[in-house]
């Protein structure tokens, strides 16, 4: 699946089942950000022998544009050993880092900037590590939210625990390319589209749980906002029991006063969460653009 990295979707998580998918999709996305003059942060894993020659950015298997901008200086990698020893191993320190390339890479006349890195391979065993990694992850919210700023988070699946797969999934919900489906916040839903089955139904539950979260935190800011979660399946085509059991779960578990409103439901969902006993705290509406019928 092609990486959309369109200007209301500067934050994505891209999510891969092997190494080679993770480059293919990488590849594309660095393609795309090079052709339109961004400047380009790359960070990654060199091995033991930390040279960038081995690494499939400078390989055979590399582009000529993506080669052509590691000798221009328009593509910079730096390996992951050197970034933890630069930012102490805090959210802070790396913050000080992706802001400082970000100003850099702006003073140098660059019109645009882009920052990805592989995997930090996290265990996320613990709620403080989360709100670590979720604190880490918001800093990249908040340049994209002020600067000229895309940013692209690679997980591949087989190299993580987990837990590392399904809190990902829950802190970066806003911007998710998974296999067969994808998931962005459009400010006033949380817009799916592809097919959600049992494949992906862990992955997929990692999300919606930080969806609901997210807006359960916006309520209690005092914004006078709804906690409800306004989800548009309209671009959803096929969605099997596995993630409606996920959906009916995820409901059962909501705060009072908080409800899951499904826009445009595929008739084969509805007709699984009737047959799951659906929760009042399920609302079935219409598509978001009529969001008086929910």
């Amino acid at each position: 699946m092609t990486v959309d990295a369109g200007s209301a979707r500067a934050h994505l998580l891209q999510v891969a089942e092997s190494d080679h998918a993770q480059r293919v999709g990488t590849a594309a996305w660095l393609d795309r950000e090079l052709a339109f003059g961004a400047k380009v942060f790359y960070k990654g894993w060199l091995g033991d022998d930390g040279r960038l020659e081995k690494h499939w950015l400078a390989g055979p298997q590399a582009s000529v544009r993506t080669r052509r901008a590691l000798e221009t200086g328009q593509l910079e990698f730096m390996d992951f050993p050197r970034l933890v020893d630069l930012v102490g191993g805090t959210a802070e320190g790396l913050h000080r880092i992706q802001a400082a390339e970000l100003h850099g890479a702006l003073e140098e006349g660059w019109t645009s900037v882009a920052m990805t890195q592989e995997s930090s391979r996290r265990p996320l065993v613990d709620d403080d590590e989360v709100a670590v990694f979720a604190q880490q992850e918001g800093g990249y919210d908040e340049l994209a939210a002020r600067f000229p700023l895309h940013v692209l988070c690679q997980l591949t699946v087989p190299v993580e625990n987990a837990v590392h797969v399904v809190e990902s999934l829950g802190v970066h919900h806003r911007g998710v390319v998974d296999v067969g489906w994808v998931a962005h916040d459009e400010g006033d839903s949380w817009r799916l589209a592809g097919d959600l089955d049992a494949h992906i139904a862990q992955r997929f539950g990692g999300a919606l749980t930080g969806a609901l979260r997210r807006a359960t935190a916006i309520a209690e800011e005092g914004t006078g906002a709804s906690p409800d979660l306004h989800v548009d399946l309209t671009g959803v085509g096929f969605v099997d029991v596995a993630v409606a059991q996920v959906m009916v779960l995820a409901a059962r578990s909501v705060p009072g006063g908080q409800h899951l409103v499904l826009h445009d439901p595929p008739r084969l969902l509805r007709r699984l969460l009737d047959a799951l006993e659906r929760p009042d705290a399920i609302v079935l509406g219409g598509p978001v653009t009529e969001r008086g019928s929910a």
